[in-house]
């Protein structure tokens, strides 16, 4: 089988498991090694030709591409054609955008621009101890230039921090900053007392590093305190359960939206999805589901199933 062939193989055989299917997997289908699959999925994801998207398991806070071209990964294909305007690049492809701009025959100062706002929007070195990136959307208005630097170095330190947040004067201990893809922006994760809050940083007016030192917390990870969070909010754990009918791509769209996270999706026997996960941020997760129409339906925790129907009463009264 030649590599045209293989190749549509590949794209035919990960849409028929939108469960997913490993790189392994593909190579043991096709009949061919793993090093000659990984160079057909490299092919596959930069060809501007290709126009079904494929995503990973492994997508989202990846940025480098080696990590995604693993034989334990699992490959999908989002089906429903996506549109974004304007073009928003993740990490990997920031960095191809990035290569290419000297060779481009435009003046000086438009591709500065061009370099700046990728720049502004993204971490393209490591993500270290102290910024993670949570998605792979660009931001919608870059950050001060001194706040980062500002913030790291007062983590690095072990320095509290005083800012400006909203026109009032907070003192805290800087753990990190994130990027949180769905919503476009960046936030200052800070702790006060024992409470770890997250400041939008559009809304920082000022930062300072103070005399005083803090005990970083021994083993905190940005990454694995995100991990459960729907959304930017803190509160406590819940257990959900989501029953979900297969309207117009409904499946394929819940497995993208999730493939980052320890989600547990189950077919059930009348053809429906049950969708289990752990989460902490209530309106955000509500605002997912609603999102689905009467294809989503929460089934634990109750209280979750009496903030939908208020939604749902509150939206009916605007068409008394």
């Amino acid at each position: 089988m030649d590599s045209i062939n293989r190749m549509g193989k590949i794209m035919a055989l990960i849409e028929i498991h939108p469960e997913g299917l490993s790189g392994s997997g593909l190579a043991d289908a096709c009949g061919v090694p793993w090093g000659t699959m990984k160079q057909d999925l490299k092919v596959l994801v930069s060809s501007i030709e290709n126009s079904f998207p494929l995503y990973t398991d492994h997508d989202e806070g990846n940025d480098a591409e080696e990590d995604l071209f693993q034989p334990e990964v699992k490959w999908f294909m989002a089906a429903a054609e996506k549109r974004y305007t304007p073009v928003h690049l993740n990490v990997r492809e920031a960095i191809g955008v990035l290569g290419t701009l000297d060779y481009l025959q435009e003046e000086n100062a438009l591709k500065e621009g061009l370099r700046q706002k990728i720049l502004s929007g993204f971490n393209l070195g490591e993500e270290g101890n102290y910024r993670y990136i949570k998605g792979e959307l660009t931001p919608l208005e870059p950050i001060q230039v001194k706040t980062f630097p500002l913030i790291e170095n007062a983590i690095r330190e072990t320095r509290r921090i005083r800012i400006l947040f909203n026109g009032r004067e907070v003192t805290a201990d800087p753990l990190g900053i994130v990027y949180y893809s769905r919503l476009r922006y960046w936030y200052l994760v800070a702790r006060q007392g024992e409470v770890i809050k997250t400041y939008h940083l559009n809304n920082v007016q000022e930062v300072n590093e103070t005399a005083e030192s803090f005990v970083y917390p021994d083993g905190f990870s940005l990454k694995d305190w995100f991990g459960p969070r729907w959304g930017m909010e803190y509160g406590d754990l819940l257990r959900v359960k989501v029953r979900f009918l297969n309207r117009s791509q409904t499946f394929a769209k819940v497995r993208k939206d999730v493939a980052h996270r320890n989600s547990k999706l189950t077919i059930l026997e009348d053809g429906s999805m049950l969708f289990q996960d752990e989460i902490i941020g209530v309106n955000e997760f509500i605002t997912w589901v609603l999102g689905f129409g009467s294809a989503g339906e929460i089934l634990e925790p109750m209280e979750l199933r009496q903030l939908i129907l208020k939604r749902i009463r509150e939206t009916l009264s605007n068409y008394a």
